[in-house]
């Protein structure tokens, strides 16, 4: 082999293995949010897909709205003929959150300000946490008065994460703290989830120090999906909100190769923000985590260019030379054929001499 030609299989080679690493990190890069995988989850296996709805800070939705807005579902998913297969099983389920508040809270020890969330629906399907102990509070639970917190606030108010059962006031009212999570250690979730500790609290908890009760900035839903699109049009007819006042997000196919396509398309586009939405931090690493995989994208094309054109050298090569390798292809089988004539020939002969042997003897 020339030396070109081994300098040419090196840059090649090269390029593949930087190609295959790139892919491998922007698998990662999706897979690495366990907020942008609720379909995954709830499907299991079946297709589904999960929509997010962010409103501005204007066009709030209340919890009436959003149960409106869950029946209109129910409705749009029976005139689709979607349905579950197992009795009494649920097809679909969805969750709510509010901006995130500042709140003070207490126990008999310390005190702390924190970044408290409101909550309702299946919202930690879609938000799973790295639970230390305890466990997640649900709409269907008899007392309210529950919250979720972190390990730093834990510490912060009683100096152990072995808290779970332990009361805090918060605006003068007694909860419970019914589960400790760890902080998230994903890098993009770390540069977007703040310096204060966080707290989840349920909407109907909320209630009970603030009479007026929670707006919600987010609304979350993960559909059947048989056909694509059909989860995110559902949605989009159902909110109830003015379409210039809401931002949509197809969570489940933000981080696929066409999607990727489009935002490298409208990257310069993407960084205007026209309405006034606060994004929460699990949208806003999901946003950090689009941006790699936009630029893991280009990495990956890039790693393609160098074989590309080798492929398209040489085709070309072989298209140029087409008559003679056909020549050589011709010639050569010509050979074989001729030298298979002579050899069946030969043995002929040699036949034709052993019969006239026999007769003689």
């Amino acid at each position: 082999m020339k030396p070109k030609h081994i300098i040419l299989l090196m840059i090649n080679t090269a390029s593949i293995v930087f190609f295959v690493c790139m892919t491998l990190a922007a698998y990662f890069t999706a897979v690495s949010l366990p907020d942008q995988q609720a379909a995954k989850r709830w499907g299991d296996g079946t297709d589904y897909s999960q929509i997010s709805v962010y409103t501005d800070s204007y066009d709030e939705m209340s919890a009436d709205s959003i149960f409106m807005t869950r029946i209109d579902i129910e409705k749009k998913l029976v005139e689709n003929s979607i349905a579950s297969e197992k009795e009494g099983a649920r097809v679909w389920t969805d969750a709510f959150s509010s901006y995130q508040m500042q709140m003070n809270i207490s126990s008999d020890r310390a005190s702390a300000d924190a970044a408290v969330i409101i909550t309702g629906g299946d919202f930690f399907v879609f938000h799973p946490q790295d639970m230390i102990s305890g466990y997640y509070y649900s709409d269907s639970d008899t007392m309210y008065d529950r919250i979720v917190v972190d390990n730093v606030l834990a510490w912060q108010l009683y100096g152990s994460s072995d808290v779970v059962g332990m009361p805090v006031t918060i605006n003068g009212k007694y909860f419970y703290i019914a589960g400790v999570f760890n902080k998230s250690e994903n890098k993009d979730i770390e540069k977007v989830y703040g310096e204060k500790p966080r707290a989840y609290m349920p909407y109907q908890g909320y209630s009970l120090i603030n009479e007026a009760g929670a707006e919600f900035s987010c609304y979350e839903a993960c559909l059947p999906e048989p056909v694509s699109g059909l989860g995110k049009q559902i949605v989009s007819d159902c909110i109830g909100i003015n379409e210039e006042n809401y931002r949509l997000v197809e969570n489940s196919s933000r981080y696929g190769l066409k999607k990727r396509f489009e935002l490298l398309s409208d990257k310069n586009i993407r960084s205007v923000v026209d309405i006034p939405v606060v994004y929460p931090y699990w949208e806003n690493a999901a946003r950090i985590a689009e941006d790699r995989s936009v630029t893991l994208l280009l990495m990956q094309i890039a790693g393609l260019v160098t074989p590309t054109f080798t492929i398209l050298y040489l085709f070309r090569l072989l298209i140029k030379s087409r008559k003679k390798i056909f020549e050589k292809i011709r010639e050569s089988l010509s050979n074989k054929i001729e030298k298979n004539r002579l050899k069946y020939r030969e043995k002929r002969a040699a036949s034709s001499e052993k019969k006239k042997a026999a007769v003689k003897s």
